[in-house]
This record gives structure tokens, C-alpha cells and sequence, in this order.
């Protein structure tokens, strides 16, 4: 048990569960692209994979911890790891549920062959548009063989008569790539994709603190309208984000009991403090943080679960006890909205201004 709060008349005590439902694990942050929206962009730290024995430490105290699904994502791509088809099966074979988040570029028809026959149950591509010209000048790559792979996959499901992977797509919108979502519907349609994820960009640098659409952009009638109409005719659902601040307030790692860990053995608790780099939130300048709040080389995952000052955090972040840096009339003057480590309530690290947090960018739980 942890304590939480202190009130007038009482205290908060939590009774934390054995371990996260849900864990990402970034099996490397190297990728065979260079998307000009990328956090990697704006980060000064070391490429590298997770290592053999990490690995088998990470998967043990999952089972132990009773995690149900287990993501390979993070800040790189997950097929470019030597062990990804190996360590794959040993998920599957554990009996953990499997998602993989994929820029879809190395799906060939061997490894699409295998991934149905272990059973992996979601794959979501991240694709950003429907169309050569605009799809290459985001990811620098071919659309036509992105297409190709996912056309794979899908016959691979029709040949083998399995209903996995559900395959789902994921789309960064931005202004120059906004028009292309529509069209991508006829497409996921094409390829038996049963859902969109659509979330807003995070800039990094200013090659894209102007493609932001949720900074006074009035436009997002008419997408749900566009939205709305493409789902039905072509029965593929989509998952909108928000496009303006609001009130509420809630995170999808918190509330899935999600937590992810880096390829290196760091336990964070949600995509945007899992790696430091620069943000551009409002126009402002903000260094993101890394915390972590343990090491999976040292420490097992249930210890680290169920320590109070991680069980204090999804307590915190649960019922958002952070103050509003996107109501605040002076975050243009204020020093403490330049970093995730500490807001004017003395919270430490803070999701004060997080965009995850409002809906604004989508967490792909």
C-alpha cells in the first residue's frame, strides 16, 4: 500500500496491482527511415537494441507482473531488430497478447507469412498519406511499396484463413498531409484495415511548429463531416483526436495501466517522457524529459509498479492534479513551461501541458 495525499480529514491509500496490463517494449531506436516529424530529430542520445538477456528479464516479469498485451514500439522501428521475428514467437508462445507498431517498409511476404502463423494479434502502420508524392516527401520512401506490403499481409490472412493480425493504420496529421486521409479510407478499405488512428503532430523543430492544426485551426467540422461519411462507405473506422484545449483532461497510458520500456531497460510511464528531446507546445520551446522510474536491468517490474512514488504519479495524472499551462495567461512569461521537470505546483515530473493528456495527440494503446 502507498500513501497518496494528505486532506483535512484524512488520507488517499492505494492498493497498486501486481504489475502494467500493458507494456511497450522499444526493442531498438534505430529505423530505416527519417520521417521529418520524428522525435529522433531532436535528440542527442545513442542509437541502440535491447539486448538478449534484457529481454528474457523484461518477458519473465511481465508473466510474473500478469501483463495481458504486449506492444513492440517506441522511437524506432521495430523490424530492423536482428531477434524481432524470434523474440515475437516467444511472446506468442508465452501466451501474452502481441501488437506491433511498424512503418510497414520491411512487411515481405516471408516474415508477413510468419507473423500470421504465430499469431500476432494487431499490427498498426504508421502512414501518413495516400499518395506517392506527399507519402515520400514525409517518410522519404516509396508509397507504392508501402502498399505492396500491406496488400501482403492481407492475402497472407486470406491464404492462411486467419482473422490476425487485425491491421490497423496510424496517421500524423499535419497541414500539408491533411487532405490525403480521406483517400486513405479507399485504401485501408482495399487492404482489410478495420480502423484509422488519427493524431495531431508534436513538432520537434521548425521544419513543422507550422503544421500544427490545433492552435486556432477551424477546420475540424468539416473533417468530422469528411470523416464521418468516408467511415460509412467504406466501413473502416476512425479515431479522431481533439483539435482545441479543453477542459477535461485524461491520459490512455494511465488508464489502460500501461507503461513502457526503453531499449535500454528504463521504465517510463507513457510515450512522451520515455525519451528527452525538444518540443514546440504553443510555440514555446520545451525540453522534454526522459523519467523513468526504475531500470528493468536491476529491478523487477512489479517492484518498480508498485513503487510509491510511480503509484503517486498515476494517482496524480488519473485525476489530473496538475495545473492548465494552455489556460494560463502568463505560460508566455513563465520558465517552468521550458521543461517537463517541474510545474507551479511543485509536481515533478509534470503533465501540465501534455498534449496526450487533452487528446490532442493519440496514444496508440
Amino acid at each position: 500500500m502507498a500513501r497518496l495525499e494528505s486532506f483535512r480529514d484524512g488520507v488517499i491509500i492505494a492498493r497498486p496491482s501486481r504489475g502494467p496490463q500493458i507494456l511497450f517494449l522499444e526493442l531498438t531506436t534505430r529505423c530505416n527511415f527519417n520521417c521529418i516529424m520524428c522525435f529522433r530529430r531532436s535528440w542527442e542520445e545513442r542509437l541502440g537494441n535491447m539486448s538478449e538477456s534484457l529481454f528474457r528479464r523484461v518477458l519473465e516479469g511481465a508473466v510474473e507482473a500478469g501483463t495481458r498485451f504486449i506492444w513492440f514500439a517506441g522511437w524506432g522501428e521495430p523490424l530492423v531488430h536482428p531477434k524481432f521475428l524470434e523474440w515475437a514467437e516467444e511472446v506468442k508462445r508465452v501466451g501474452l497478447e502481441l501488437g506491433i507498431n511498424t512503418n510497414g517498409s520491411l512487411l515481405d511476404e516471408d516474415l508477413a507469412k510468419e507473423l500470421v502463423r504465430i499469431g500476432v494479434d494487431r499490427i498498426t502502420v504508421s502512414i501518413d498519406a495516400a499518395s506517392e508524392d506527399v507519402y515520400r516527401e514525409v517518410r522519404g520512401w516509396s508509397f507504392r511499396q508501402l502498399r505492396e506490403s500491406i496488400e501482403t499481409i492481407h492475402r497472407m490472412k486470406k491464404e492462411m484463413r486467419s482473422v490476425k493480425p487485425i491491421l490497423e493504420f496510424s496517421f500524423t496529421a499535419m497541414k500539408s498531409n491533411l487532405k490525403e486521409l480521406p483517400k486513405l479510407f479507399d485504401l485501408a478499405e482495399r487492404v482489410g484495415v478495420g480502423r484509422i488512428i488519427v493524431s495531431n503532430v508534436i513538432p520537434t523543430s521548425h521544419l513543422t511548429k507550422d503544421e500544427i492544426l490545433y492552435d486556432g485551426w477551424e477546420g475540424e467540422d468539416k473533417l468530422w463531416e469528411i470523416v464521418s461519411i468516408k467511415s460509412l462507405e467504406t466501413n473502416v473506422g476512425a479515431r479522431i483526436p481533439e483539435f482545441s484545449f479543453r477542459t477535461e483532461r485524461s491520459c490512455d497510458f494511465i488508464e489502460s495501466a500501461a507503461a513502457c520500456v526503453t531499449w535500454d531497460g528504463k521504465v517510463a510511464p507513457c510515450y512522451n517522457l520515455l525519451h528527452t528531446y525538444t518540443a514546440y507546445i504553443l510555440g514555446i520551446e520545451k525540453k522534454v524529459k526522459q523519467h523513468s522510474f526504475g531500470d528493468l536491468n536491476r529491478e523487477k517490474l512489479t517492484d518498480i509498479w508498485r513503487k510509491p512514488e510511480y503509484v503517486a504519479f498515476r494517482y496524480k495524472v488519473h485525476f489530473f492534479r496538475y495545473p492548465s499551462c494552455a489556460d494560463c495567461r502568463l505560460r508566455y512569461y513563465c520558465a517552468l513551461v521550458e521543461s517537463t521537470e517541474m510545474d507551479c505546483w511543485g509536481n515533478m515530473p509534470t503533465c501540465a501541458d501534455c498534449l496526450y493528456g487533452r487528446r490532442i495527440v493519440q496514444c496508440p494503446v
